[in-house]
């Protein structure tokens, strides 16, 4: 593969993980990045000069996309986090409810 066509793939892939991050579907990402980084690695073993990959960073726009892929990730984390602490919340709140209800309570009073 060349170097342009390396970075168009590289490009596609990074839109499907942004794509796949809004939708929140975090399965079969790692393998997506695996294939973003063998992209890399095949970039890196082909003799190309500084200004032909900026060329192709500038044309391609791939400081963009990756400045968006951070923001969405971020974006996302932060969502899961205030999720994981309203879930641990109400987990709580169960452990709690279920402690004082497994307790047998006997009240007695003489007469």
């Amino acid at each position: 593969m060349n170097l342009e066509e390396n970075f168009i793939e590289y490009k596609d892939i990074t839109l499907i993980i942004i794509e796949t991050v809004k939708r929140e579907d975090y399965v079969g990402l790692d393998e997506m990045f695996n294939q973003r980084q063998l992209i890399l690695d095949d970039i890196s073993k082909l003799s190309s000069s500084k200004e032909e990959l900026n060329k192709f960073y500038m044309l391609y726009e791939i400081k963009k996309l990756e400045d968006k892929l951070a923001s969405e990730m971020k974006c996302r984390e932060k969502d899961l986090l205030e999720k994981m602490k309203n879930n641990n919340k109400k987990q709580a709140g169960l452990a709690g409810y279920n402690n004082i209800s497994s307790k047998a309570v006997f009240l007695s009073k003489k007469i």
